[in-house]
């Protein structure tokens, strides 16, 4: 951008990069979205365990020991962790991402109750952890491609 523009030249500047902004940060919301879910799946595998318990589920014949509570919780038959995705949505000048839990297959509120716990087991969260460490790289990355709009770069 030149220094020393007037208030018409600005307007024009910024109409120009407006059409590319939109773009720009939904491939930055994307990137956040990979990152936190890779984050997650990635922790539910090497959560620390609770090696005093162990049970048998879904017919299997090794036990499963679950995390210890205030971990993620420990993989069982893998499905919470295949379920972990996001998503981008444009709606008019609006972009935004959600990252979740997209179970269909079984009780779908199997993801709520281990990010919060129930009357019978211990908070396991997997989601919130994921969104607090990933913070300064979702700033990081959105005001990258605020940047790269304005200065026209592509990195």
């Amino acid at each position: 951008m030149p220094n020393g523009i007037d208030l018409s030249q600005l307007s024009n500047f910024l109409k120009e990069r407006g059409s590319t902004i939109n773009d720009n940060i939904e491939l930055a919301i994307k990137r956040c979205g990979e990152k936190i879910r890779s984050d997650i799946r990635y922790e539910m595998a090497h959560t620390a365990l609770d090696t005093t318990k162990s049970y048998y589920t879904n017919n299997k014949t090794k036990a499963h020991h679950p995390s210890l509570p205030g971990n993620p919780p420990a993989v069982d038959t893998g499905n919470l962790r295949e379920s972990i995705n996001y998503e981008v949505h444009k709606n008019g000048k609006e972009v935004y991402g959600i990252v979740g839990s997209n179970q269909k297959d079984f009780n779908e509120d199997y993801a709520v109750y281990t990010e919060y716990g129930t009357t019978k087991m211990a908070a396991r969260p997997w989601l919130r952890p994921a969104m607090r460490q990933n913070n300064e790289f979702i700033r990081r990355t959105i005001a990258k491609a605020v940047k790269n709009t304005l200065t026209g770069e592509t990195k």
